[in-house]
């Protein structure tokens, strides 16, 4: 049986699927010919400020993300078409980011090895993901996101120019141990979640959204199965799509339906995620380096509160993390700070 068909978005036109294939390598080739067509643009912080308020862990993460309705760029769709548990409803839209991440010890003072507590890395990467949509009724919905991540582990990765410039700008003292982070590597990753909606009225004109989810990563720098259900309660849930998170965490796109009515929500959510490799724990793939033993299961716990007003939404979250290597001394804390907008003609 076909499902309903949800509003139509138009088809990506030519230059934007060249542009498309060249932010794959770098988000800035894509140029401004996107930028005339209705779009969404996202900016998401990460950071241990925000949570312990120690500098320890995942340090800090950035990612930029642009999402733009309509059919995907070819070579993305034969992927999506070559998956038999993919399915592609009516409604798609193709969204493409430029991100980095940091990760430290517990101790970065020490110049030494410390080779109980986790490696010094960074990531920098590039990604392409398919969202695809369909609609069983007004109250349920299904989800498919496809993403392709491409980047680089290591110097490369210009994680210690970022930090020690950031400190030294805000008077904090460098962390000391960069010498020992792990060696440049090509990450490769193919990511794909599912993602089931339903939404049910609830007092004082509210809604509540109950919304679990599966999620699949292959690659040199995740390899995990992960499961989680988010729960969203307040005003104006149908018009967005969860906020952005940084992979691996709950799916969220920069998406959201410009309204002139304020919508508003809180936001509580649990994900669990059976891990087989880890490059920021296991160490290099190819070559000998530091590496920590990772513990085969992590789950993170979010919460958090989104406002949306017209055509900007922002969103704080915080994030807890149980610990991921044996050793470690105390769970990874760390809040987020989103905010996204809609372009229009």
């Amino acid at each position: 049986m076909r499902p309903s068909r949800p509003d139509p978005i138009a088809p990506l036109d030519a230059p934007c699927v060249l542009a498309a294939r060249l932010l794959v390598i770098a988000l800035a080739s894509a140029g401004t010919s996107c930028l005339a067509a209705d779009g969404f643009w996202s900016l998401q912080l990460e950071n241990d400020l925000f949570g312990s308020g120690n500098d320890r862990f995942y340090s800090h993460g950035t990612e930029i993300s642009y999402l733009r309705p309509g059919a995907p760029p070819p070579w993305l769709g034969k992927i999506a078409a070559r998956l038999p548990f993919f399915e592609l409803g009516d409604t798609q839209a193709v969204q493409f980011s430029l991100g980095q991440q940091i990760f430290t010890p517990q101790d970065t003072q020490a110049t030494e090895l410390l080779t109980d507590d986790r490696p010094y890395a960074g990531w920098l990467f590039g990604n392409a993901e398919l969202l695809s949509l369909y609609r069983i009724s007004d109250t349920h919905q299904i989800g498919n996101l496809l993403g392709v991540t491409v980047g680089v582990v290591g110097p490369a990765a210009l994680g210690e120019q970022i930090q020690n410039g950031w400190h030294d700008l805000i008077g904090v003292e460098r962390s000391r141990g960069w010498d020992n982070q792990l060696n440049n590597e090509i990450g490769i990753n193919l990511n794909y979640t599912r993602r089931w909606r339903r939404f049910d009225t609830a007092p004082l004109g509210t809604e509540f959204e109950t919304a679990p989810h599966v999620t699949l990563a292959l690659g040199n720098v995740y390899t995990y199965a992960a499961g989680g259900v988010m729960l969203r309660w307040g005003r104006g849930l149908k018009n967005d799509y969860s906020p952005p998170n940084i992979r691996p965490g709950f799916p969220g796109l920069p998406y959201m339906r410009p309204s002139n009515r304020p919508g508003w929500y809180l936001f509580a959510g649990v994900e669990a995620r059976v891990i087989a490799r880890n490059l920021f724990l296991d160490g290099n793939t190819f070559v000998d380096s530091h590496s920590v033993d990772k513990r085969p299961v992590v789950a993170d716990l979010q919460f958090g509160l989104a406002y949306q007003f017209s055509d900007l939404r922002i969103a704080l979250s915080n994030v807890w993390r149980s610990t991921e290597f044996k050793g470690q001394p105390e769970n990874t804390r760390f809040g987020g700070i989103n905010l996204s907008f809609a372009l229009s003609d």
